[in-house]
């Protein structure tokens, strides 16, 4: 009778258990591990809007730090107040409150204009901010030379919409300062661009004055329109940028750069404007995608970049390879039309 008695008061000790086990797991839950798969989850949906670039060198430390080895989403700086730097190790970071925006760690060797586009490498989502590392998608000049650079921005949000998965929220707060390229913001850029007070002409003393900001109706453009006055040759990208505004195209190709702007186009070398064409055909835009994917992609023998990537070409014939390291390559002669748009998907077999 004894032994019974002892294991009935056992069975009523796990059921008292159990049942206690039962009503407190779920609250324990929710008030532990749950916001943590939240911010998990919104971890994921930023990654998928902003599909990260892998960037720096290959297996065995071939290529450089900055080199693109599988190119994702470009973006494009909506607002001016950021900075770049030319050091990874001293990567420009700006905290970002609003439309506030505070360098508080890093390099501060580059001001970043609105328009410049940037490569997303890496997307995070901590208690109460949401981290986007960015590496710029061109070469950019300074005392040393030219390179490009590197920026962060640390977004900060209430804990709570982070725990929440509030993406929505997320990408409000995002969209006045970082766009996908060809894409338009979920609101616009809260701020007026205005033209630098002066420009200084190659092989002037004095700065020119800028031009003035345009009228709300510009007058029709003329039939055969005249390069604006502030252009001259040896100029360089930004002062172009400064005067003209963001250009609507940009493409670089072995040393030369096109910056496509209404009824011209600007040739640079070498960073400096050498010419201004009022005739150049518009660039044809070629998206290359292949199975599987992170192969890299040689246009006319020269590596530009990896699979998936959109790239810019100018008119005319060109002899595009798609190359992954145990598939054979896979080559195709084209002849691109002005201003066209091509998708190319690569299908690799194995050797």
């Amino acid at each position: 009778m004894l032994i019974r008695e002892n294991i009935r008061l056992v069975r009523v000790a796990e059921c008292l258990f159990l049942g206690l086990w039962l009503f407190v797991a779920p609250a324990w839950g929710q008030n532990g591990s749950g916001n943590a798969d939240q911010r998990e989850i919104l971890g994921q949906i930023l990654t998928q809007t902003f599909q990260p670039s892998v960037v720096g060198k290959g297996i065995m430390g071939v290529g450089s730090a900055t080199a693109i080895r599988r190119a994702g989403t470009i973006v494009v700086v909506q607002r001016p107040g950021l900075f770049g730097s030319f050091d990874r190790n001293e990567i420009a970071s700006s905290e970002i409150h609003g439309l506030d925006a505070t360098l508080y760690r890093g390099n501060k060797e580059y001001e970043v204009p609105a328009g410049e586009r940037f490569y997303v490498f890496n997307v995070s989502v901590v208690q109460d901010n949401v981290t986007i590392a960015l590496l710029s998608a061109r070469m950019v000049n300074n005392a040393k030379g030219s390179g490009r650079v590197w920026t962060a921005l640390t977004f900060y949000f209430p804990a709570q919409t982070l725990a929440n998965a509030d993406k929505d929220e997320v990408l409000r707060g995002i969209a006045p300062w970082l766009a996908p390229e060809g894409l338009a913001p979920v609101s616009a850029p809260a701020y007026q661009p205005i033209a630098p007070p002066a420009t200084l002409q190659p092989g002037a003393s004095t700065p020119v004055p800028a031009a003035a900001v345009a009228p709300q109706v510009p007058p029709a453009p003329a039939r055969n329109p005249s390069p604006p006055a502030q252009l001259a040759v040896g100029m360089s990208r930004d002062e172009i940028v400064a005067a003209l505004g963001s250009p609507q195209r940009e493409m670089s190709f072995e040393g030369t750069t096109w910056l496509t702007y209404p009824n011209m186009v600007l040739v640079l070398e070498g960073g400096k404007l050498k010419s201004i064409d009022q005739s150049a055909p518009a660039p044809a835009r070629v998206a290359v995608h292949s199975t599987p994917d992170g192969a890299e992609i040689y246009l006319d023998g020269q590596l530009v970049g990896s699979t998936p990537s959109s790239l810019e070409l100018p008119a005319g014939t060109h002899e595009l390879s798609v190359r992954l390291s145990g598939y054979q390559d896979w080559t195709r002669s084209m002849r691109v039309l002005s201003g066209s748009e091509i998708n190319l998907n690569a299908v690799l077999e194995k050797k």
